[in-house]
């Protein structure tokens, strides 16, 4: 099997891949390449305040629209609402904290009756070797992963969809992501735990 193959579609935080490229290398504003208002959005400013801090729920979204098309039209800032009544998601004036990973699973298997597991403390080896059929991984890396040619100064702060591991070469969609390094992204093992925090999730169908 290709490990980088993959039946998730890719989904950017931003709404639409061409926002990626554009705020993150040229500076512009999203806003001008994606209609927020599809993904429930009141204003330009709501879209983007939130669509820098949702790398977590557009991988959820890459997975609902596989294992639960009867919600596959749920809106971003559905998916938000839901997130922040379970906990999962706590604004504040200029940031957001989480994805909080015990009340996100929570609210999921209420919301999806999707079942998951928190992961920590393991190496992303160990982590993705559960990823199979009808199992994914969601791992926290460092953003700078759309870079893998540069040095990283950190590990985690941000959320890519693992959805494919041959014991070599992990196979990801990360929400922003640059070029290949966002829908179907590959790297050896080695080289992504470059980026690993150690923990993340693991969602099953």
């Amino acid at each position: 099997m290709n490990p980088r193959a993959s039946s998730f579609p890719y989904e950017s935080q931003w709404g639409d891949p061409r926002c990626n490229e554009a705020l993150i290398v040229r500076g512009e504003d999203p806003a001008a390449f994606h209609d927020w208002m599809l993904d429930g959005y009141a204003t330009a400013d709501e879209y983007r305040y939130w669509a820098r801090n949702v790398c977590g729920l557009a991988c959820l979204r890459s997975v609902v629209r596989v294992w639960r098309p009867s919600a596959a039209d749920a809106t971003m800032r559905e998916l938000i609402d839901g997130a922040m009544d379970a906990g999962a998601l706590v604004p504040e004036e200029h940031t957001v904290r989480g994805l909080y990973y015990r009340p996100f699973l929570s609210w999921i298997a209420d919301e999806f009756g999707l079942d998951g597991e928190v992961v920590e403390g393991v190496t992303a080896r160990e982590h993705f070797s559960a990823v199979a059929p009808g199992v994914v991984a969601i791992a926290s890396v460092a953003p700078e992963i759309r870079y893998p040619d540069r040095p990283n100064e950190r590990v985690g702060g941000h959320l890519v969809l693992v959805h494919g591991f041959d014991g070599e070469t992990v196979s990801f969609h990360n929400p922003s992501g640059i070029g290949r390094t966002a829908a179907d992204a590959s790297l050896p093992v080695d080289e992504f735990e470059r980026f690993y925090a150690g923990r993340g999730m693991l969602l099953r169908d």
